[in-house]
């Protein structure tokens, strides 16, 4: 471990506490996507006190701060999202959150507090940087595209980057103080279906006079459930749930509609676009079957996260310089992230911190070993330091 490594780390952990208590504020007071006001403003504010040029407002509430350095060199990213998720918290800690309904589920509480405790560090050691570093406070990833809205608002041409770097704490399935990444597709694109199958009611008595909806609605979801091992390659990778099924009052009244919605998780944009198309045949063709008006919409949300291979090199390689275990996964998350939007812009590199916890994210009952927010704090710094060095090349 070099000199550098280890002042750092000792640097990270003189404060330990102030990262956790800017923690254990946002866990208290958490706000929803786009209604970060609370969360915002103390990030502005710290950030103005450390020095950093603070731009407000971008993406609605989010927060963007630059330093430079004492000599020319790239622009690079990191990223934090600020908001939480509406549920209930059961934690029972006492920093739990005050307001019913609402919750820092997906750490990330932790996510600001440590890209925080990085400007701190960075401010100390502004003469070790070359080229600039630019900290992103993202409002909105849960479900908002904020990462879209940011964009959308000017971020790159208003901070140009060279490249970008995301973080997210993943309590329980990844080893404590662990950094995990892969190259390419990481994450899985995240889509969502809607169908409404439009028949005419009456009595259960005369269905000869009616359009029942009902048996179209069950072909549809026997459709459905074999679209994949049907239309796409075995090695291909495909998953399309249905998650709510709607229809009917009561025992003997057929009913005039019917309502059906998934989720459809896919890794390349081939294969989305393959199960778009299908799902608009298959509803087409079971409406004239059935003599049905079905109505199908399909809302492309979080693309897949595709991870620059030539970055993911080389921050796996300062990984394994900084910390035990770093595993270059096999295979992509299904989960989403909204970083995908950068990603797609820029060469960017997402990365999951391993942590000790009760729950995994989006589980009323998350918590996570609060001494990964020091480390990684330590480690967005380091990589902060080291990727503008002439060493860290991205072709």
């Amino acid at each position: 471990m070099d000199e550098q490594y280890r002042s750092i780390v000792n640097s990270a952990l003189s404060i330990e506490e102030e990262i956790i208590s800017w923690r254990r504020d946002f866990h208290k007071h958490p706000e929803l996507g786009f209604e970060e006001k609370r969360t915002s403003s103390i990030v502005s504010d710290a950030l103005y006190l450390m020095g950093f040029e603070v731009s407000d407002g971008i993406g609605g509430t989010g927060v963007v701060a630059r330093i430079r350095g004492d000599e020319a060199g790239p622009v690079r990213g990191l990223r934090a999202d600020m908001d939480a998720l509406p549920m209930k918290e059961e934690t029972g800690l006492p920093y739990a959150s005050i307001y019913d309904g609402i919750m820092h589920a997906c750490c990330h509480d932790g996510h600001v507090a440590m890209l925080l405790g990085v400007a701190k560090l960075l401010a100390e050691r502004k003469g070790e940087l070359k080229g600039e570093v630019v900290l992103i406070f993202q409002p909105g990833e849960e479900g908002f595209a904020g990462a879209k809205k940011m964009l959308e608002e000017g971020l790159l041409e208003k901070f140009p980057m060279d490249f970008l770097f995301g973080h997210h704490i993943m309590p329980v399935i990844l080893p404590h103080k662990s950094i995990t990444t892969r190259k390419n597709v990481f994450t899985a694109n995240s889509d969502r279906f809607y169908m409404e199958i439009k028949g005419k009611g009456g009595h259960a008595s005369i269905p000869h006079l009616v359009k029942d909806p009902l048996p179209g609605l069950g072909q549809m979801i026997g459709a459905i459930n074999t679209l994949v091992s049907r239309n796409i390659d075995p090695f291909e990778e495909a998953v399309i749930s249905i998650g709510q099924v709607h229809a009917g009052s009561t025992e003997n009244i057929i009913p005039d509609s019917a309502l059906i919605s998934g989720s459809v998780r896919t890794f390349t944009d081939e294969v989305q676009q393959r199960i778009f198309r299908r799902l608009g045949e298959i509803s087409e063709g079971i409406g004239k079957t059935n003599g049905l008006d079905i109505s199908y919409e399909y809302k492309f949300n979080y693309p897949s996260l595709i991870n620059d291979p030539d970055l993911t090199e080389q921050v796996l390689d300062l990984g394994r310089g900084f910390c035990e275990e770093v595993i270059e996964k096999e295979n992509p998350f299904t989960g989403s992230e909204d970083f995908s939007f950068f990603s797609r812009e820029i060469p960017s590199c997402f990365i999951m911190l391993g942590a000790h916890g009760t729950e995994g994210v989006h589980h009323p009952k998350m918590t996570f070993d609060e001494s990964v927010l020091a480390w990684g704090a330590a480690w967005q710094s380091y990589l902060a330091i080291r990727s503008g060095e002439d060493d860290f090349q991205k072709s």
